[in-house]
């Protein structure tokens, strides 16, 4: 066999790591074979391989590790520094698509068509204005429903609310599920029973073991629906509800957690301003549980690509 030096195994590493990294077979920060194992396959004692992984890393092919061995680098640095969460999770989703077909360049177009080909109409029913409020703008807002409201008892009128009649969707909270099948039974709809986010139910918690803990809202009815529900979560002597134009806000401890309902956020702002809310605000962008958020995305998203299948049908008639 015809001596083999440094420069002959450089060589024809040099080219598997290239072509590797061309064809896919090879990933950037994919180790090689040890030493050993190449200074089998080439006939050459380790020295000479080691000598030849050098001359790759100077090379910028690869990067040695001390007792761990020699890495494949990718072939070109990454671009700027690491992404934030959401960006790496966009980029995610973007080679997810290309996998399935979709250019990455068409995923927002496909995401607009598969939200916004039809306006999904959503009545919200609930028993006091304050959660009607964040139903109906959680779901407008975040989801892009058109929304309405409906009172729970107009559901006993012996003729059902027009935003009951006309609506794709019902959506109400676990503790009026019942009436709320029922309506939908009887109109034909289907209907959701939001859940909430647990974390923000932890922290509600938490704060009444610890001292006071506020809610600002505008229904006197919202009062006795909150306490009923927070009753399991432990003992809410330290539950205060302050309702606007009634109750004096100012009142508020500086440091105690308050939680404002979407309804007051308008009032709020015009009388406080860049002074801020009373109290400690304790923000919860959105209300609605991830499992919540998964079943109203699936309808919308279910009833969009509906109306693409029947625009397409008719088009191509």
């Amino acid at each position: 066999m015809a001596h083999i030096g440094r420069d002959a195994v450089a060589d024809t590493l040099r080219n598997r790591i290239v072509s590797g990294l061309h064809v896919g077979r090879l990933h950037g920060g994919e180790r090689l074979p040890n030493t050993r194992a190449l200074a089998a396959e080439f006939g050459v004692n380790q020295r000479v391989v080691m000598a030849a992984l050098r001359t790759l890393a100077d090379e910028g092919f690869i990067t040695l590790r001390p007792r761990s061995g020699a890495y494949v680098l990718p072939p070109h640095p990454a671009v700027g520094s690491s992404l934030p969460d959401l960006g790496a999770w966009l980029v995610n989703m973007l080679v997810q698509a290309r996998a399935r077909g979709l250019p990455p360049r068409e995923v927002s177009e496909y995401v607009r068509r598969s939200l916004e080909t039809r306006r999904v109409r959503a009545a919200c029913i609930e028993c006091n204005r304050d959660q009607l409020h964040l139903l109906c703008s959680e779901l407008a807002n975040d989801h892009g429903f058109v929304t309405e409201s409906t009172e729970l008892d107009d559901l006993r009128a012996s003729e059902p609310p027009l935003a009951l009649r006309r609506a794709d969707l019902l959506v109400t909270t676990l503790f009026h599920a019942a009436e709320v099948e029922a309506t939908a039974k009887r109109l034909g709809k289907p209907w959701i029973a939001v859940a909430l986010r647990p974390d923000t139910m932890t922290d509600v918690a938490r704060g009444l073991t610890e001292g006071p803990v506020y809610f600002i809202a505008t229904d006197p009815r919202f009062e006795p629906k909150l306490r009923r529900m927070l009753t399991p979560l432990g003992p809410v002597t330290n539950l205060h509800v302050l309702l606007i134009e009634r109750d004096d806000l100012d009142a508020i401890p500086r440091d105690a957690p308050t939680f404002v309902m979407s309804s007051a956020n308008e009032y709020l702002a015009e009388r406080y301003g860049a002074r801020g809310t009373p109290g400690r605000p304790m923000h919860s962008p959105r209300s609605f549980s991830d499992a919540t958020a998964r079943e109203l995305l699936e309808f919308l998203v279910r009833a969009n690509m509906a109306a693409l299948s029947a625009g397409a049908a008719v088009g191509g008639r």
